[in-house]
């Protein structure tokens, strides 16, 4: 694990946010080293959708390079089921399966909308459209731009987008998200 700068937090500790988010921000500025790889959803799911992402990676102003990857079932699941089956279980199964088969889709690279006082480090000013006119471009936060990110990924391997944190298979579900659910649901009655 030491080979590679793997950048490792505390997601419960506030001074651990602060500090993995400098070191992003300082890695994505310079130019000399190589793209960072994340899994912004935080946990593995089931192959068939795409939960909420955390919004850590977006709220430092990089340019995201959307990966879809969707595996095929057919030879080998690659989904680990870790309420069914313990590691060595899995590790036994993937490595006898006859092949683990997945798509690969590489999405146009994506940047967070930002006003034109607003811009990421290094962004050039936003150009005039053709009519000559001046139309500034939404703001979006980094919540709203994760969520179009997730959108475009799940859109592109035929995912389903889901709203939820992946960290609900394994906690309790807060009383808020259950008060705001129940909010959506009386307005659809």
């Amino acid at each position: 694990v030491k080979a590679c700068p793997h950048v490792w937090f505390e997601r419960s500790e506030v001074k651990d946010r602060h500090l993995v988010a400098k070191r992003l921000t300082e890695h994505v500025q310079d130019k000399s080293k190589l793209p960072i790889l994340i899994f912004p959803e935080g946990t593995c799911i089931n192959n068939t959708s795409v939960m909420m992402f955390k919004k850590g990676s977006f709220e430092i102003g990089a340019t995201v390079y959307p990966v879809a990857i969707k595996y095929d079932p057919q030879f080998g699941d690659a989904f680990w089921n870790s309420s069914k089956y313990g590691m060595v279980t899995y590790l036994l199964r993937m490595m006898t399966s006859w092949a683990i088969v997945c798509s690969v889709w590489y999405l146009p690279p994506m940047t967070r909308q930002v006003s034109r006082r607003e811009r990421p480090l290094g962004a050039a000013p936003a150009s005039r459209p053709c009519s000559g006119r001046s139309s500034p471009q939404p703001e979006e936060d980094a919540v709203q731009f994760a969520n179009r990110v997730k959108s475009a990924i799940a859109r592109q391997g035929g995912l389903v987008d889901l709203l939820w944190d992946g960290g609900l298979k394994r906690e309790k579900v807060k009383d808020t998200f259950k008060e705001e659910q129940q909010k959506l649901y009386s307005k659809m009655i």
